[in-house]
C-alpha cells in the first residue's frame, strides 16, 4: 500500500469522525451508560453499550447479588456505571451495583432540587432520629422532622425516658413506609437528611399560616418534644413549631434541658408570642406554675435557719433547693464542710434579693444551740 493511500484513508476517517462525533462514544469513569446484554456466563456479563468496544460486568458483581446471573438474559436492557473505560483487551469494565447507587444519588439530587416527595423504609432508630432506606441508599430523619402522629398513635404510651427507652418505643416503626422530602444532601460525605414533616400537607406553609391565626399569646397548648438543644427544647404543636428557651423551662437555674424533658415526651406549654418571620412560637413551661420568687422576702428573712437539699455543685459553691423552683447559693467562702448533690443541709439565710432572684446562704454561720 502506498503512503499516499494510507494518508488518504486516515484523512477520510478523521472526516467521518468530525461529521459524526457520536459514532465513537468516549467513556469516562463514573459515566452511567445504557446497554444491551449480549452474553451471560458464570464469570461475566457481556454488554453492548454502543461504544467502540463492548463492556464487561465482572464476576465480582455476582458475589454481591447471587440472583444476577439467573435473572439477566440476552437482550435485556441494563444501566451500568463505568469503572474502567478500557482494559488490556479493550473492554470497558462496568458495574451494575454502583450504577444503581449512582442513579439513586442522582434521583435524590433531582428530588432535592425539585422539592419532590419520595418514599423511604424505616430500618432502625439511631441516636436522634430514624435510619431509612431508599433503594439501597441510607438516609436519616431527625426526630424533630417526624410527623407527631407517630408519638400520639404508634408509640402513644411513651412518656419520655432514656435514649434506650425511646429506641425500644420506636421499634414499632421498623419496616414502615414513610413519605419524605430531601432537606440536605452531600454525596461526597454520604450524607442524606430527610423530613417527613416537609412531605406532609399538615405541615405545609398554608396550614401553618391557618393554624397560626388561631393561636395567640397566653394560650395553653399540648405538644410533643421533638428536639433538645443546649439552649432549649423544640416542640411540635399539631403542625406548628415552637421553642421553650432554657430560661423558660423552670424557675430554678437550668443547666441541661435534657434533665427535664426527653424527645418524644408530651409537654404542656404557654404561648408567649409568635415570630412572624420564622412562623415559630415562643413558649414557656415554668410560667404554668407559680413563681416561687414572688413573695420570697415575706417567706424568708435574713438570719433565718432553713433546711434544703444540694441540687448542684459548682466551682464557686453549691446550690441548695429550699422549695420547688427556689434555690439558694452557699458561696464557697460560706461553706463549712464539703457537700455533694443530694445532701440534706441546714443553713442560715444571709441575703435576699427577690427582684434579681438571688438568695444567699451560709453553712459556716449556721450554729445549732
Amino acid at each position: 500500500m502506498k503512503s499516499y493511500q494510507v494518508s488518504n484513508v486516515n484523512s477520510q476517517m478523521d472526516e467521518l469522525l468530525k461529521s459524526n462525533p457520536i459514532a465513537v462514544k468516549q467513556l469516562k469513569i463514573a459515566d452511567l451508560v445504557n446497554g444491551i446484554v449480549v452474553e451471560v456466563s458464570k464469570d461475566q456479563i457481556l454488554v453492548d453499550i454502543g461504544s467502540k468496544s463492548e463492556g464487561i460486568v465482572p464476576k465480582e458483581e455476582f458475589t454481591e447479588n447471587h440472583e444476577l446471573e439467573k435473572t439477566l438474559k440476552i437482550g435485556d436492557s441494563i444501566v451500568c456505571l463505568v469503572v474502567q473505560p478500557e482494559d488490556k483487551q479493550g473492554y470497558a469494565i462496568l458495574s451494575l451495583r454502583k450504577a444503581e447507587k449512582e442513579k439513586t444519588w442522582r434521583d435524590l439530587e433531582n428530588a432535592f432540587r425539585d422539592n419532590s416527595i419520595i418514599e423511604s423504609t424505616v430500618i432502625e432508630y439511631n441516636k436522634g432520629g430514624l435510619l431509612v432506606d431508599i433503594t439501597g441508599t441510607r438516609g436519616f430523619i431527625p426526630l424533630s422532622h417526624l410527623n407527631r402522629a407517630h408519638f400520639t398513635e404508634e408509640i402513644g404510651d411513651f412518656n419520655g425516658g432514656s435514649e434506650n427507652e425511646l429506641k425500644n418505643a420506636l421499634k414499632v416503626l421498623s419496616g414502615k413506609k414513610l413519605t419524605v422530602k430531601v432537606i440536605e444532601i452531600d454525596k461526597v460525605k454520604n450524607r442524606l437528611v430527610l423530613s417527613e414533616k416537609d412531605a406532609s400537607s399538615e405541615y405545609s406553609e398554608e396550614e401553618k399560616v391557618k393554624k397560626l391565626q388561631s393561636v395567640k399569646a397566653g394560650d395553653v397548648l399540648n405538644g410533643i418534644v421533638t428536639g433538645i438543644m443546649q439552649f432549649g427544647i423544640f416542640v411540635d404543636l399539631d403542625g406548628l413549631e415552637g421553642l421553650v428557651h432554657i430560661s423558660e423551662i423552670a424557675w430554678e437555674k437550668v443547666s441541661n434541658p435534657g434533665d427535664y424533658f426527653s424527645v418524644g415526651a408530651p409537654i404542656k406549654v404557654l404561648v408567649l408570642g409568635i415570630d412572624e418571620n420564622s412562623k415559630k412560637l415562643a413558649l414557656s413551661v415554668k410560667r404554668l406554675s407559680n413563681n416561687p420568687w414572688e413573695g420570697v422576702e415575706e417567706r424568708y428573712k435574713v438570719g433565718q435557719e432553713v433546711k434544703g437539699k444540694v441540687s448542684k455543685v459548682v466551682p464557686f459553691g453549691v446550690f441548695v433547693t429550699l422549695e420547688q423552683g427556689l434555690e439558694g447559693l452557699v458561696h464557697i467562702s460560706e461553706l463549712k464542710d464539703k457537700l455533694n448533690v443530694g445532701d440534706e443541709v441546714e443553713a442560715l439565710v444571709t441575703n435576699i434579693d427577690g427582684a434579681n432572684q438571688k438568695l444567699a446562704l451560709s453553712t459556716k454561720q449556721f450554729k445549732r444551740e
